[in-house]
């Protein structure tokens, strides 16, 4: 997984829940499907009264499916910082969205499981290395895929304590099992986001 500093924000759409996924406002479903670069987590609150920075890269994958019709996931993620009553939060949120490729054939059955660790990370503030596991939140998104053609869904980190001595940064990276492929896992990490300080 690669990091980055400094960098662009993107505006934020969807609403996201601490460990469970939910449905987005229709607006952001269908930015996440058309234009899955510019979808950007968001923790529910006012843009005003957070920053954010988000991942660029185009975090995307075409899951060839046995005997059904291919899917296509995009995922972007981002790390935020909050002021809450006296003092700053930190966490981590994302928005996975997917259609299928092609007309539709074969049954919905796509994954045995499909998961997301999304991750806050941190280091000292101004370093390169020394990099560390903040928190980490498993996302199952393996129900939302199988059930339906296309969508999207958010999934976010609890918020924790900022301190100034770090700088934060989010990742994620997906385990996919394809439904009788046989193959068993696939692993695929995400690119980092900027950093926010």
């Amino acid at each position: 997984m690669r990091t980055r500093r400094g960098g662009a924000t993107l505006a934020t759409g969807a609403l996201v829940l601490t460990g469970v996924c939910v449905a987005p406002s229709a607006p952001a479903q269908a930015a996440a499907v058309a234009a899955p670069r510019a979808v950007a987590a968001a923790t529910g609150v006012a843009a005003a009264r957070a920053s954010h920075k988000c991942d660029r890269s185009d975090d995307s994958r075409k899951f060839a499916l046995p005997g059904k019709s291919d899917i296509a996931v995009f995922i972007n993620h981002c790390i935020f910082k909050e002021k809450s009553g006296g003092s700053y939060k930190i966490n981590s949120s994302m928005v996975i969205s997917w259609n299928e490729v092609g007309r539709h054939f074969g049954s919905m059955h796509r994954f045995n499981h499909f998961y997301a660790y999304l991750y806050i990370n941190r280091r000292k503030h101004n370093r390169f290395g020394g990099d560390e596991n903040y928190r980490r939140t498993r996302c199952d998104f393996t129900d939302n895929l199988n059930a339906r053609r296309s969508g999207s869904v958010g999934c976010q980190t609890p918020k924790v304590k900022y301190s100034s001595k770090y700088d934060y940064y989010s990742d994620v990276y997906v385990v996919a099992d394809v439904a009788s492929d046989g193959k068993g896992d696939i692993n695929w990490p995400l690119d980092s986001s900027y950093s926010i300080h």
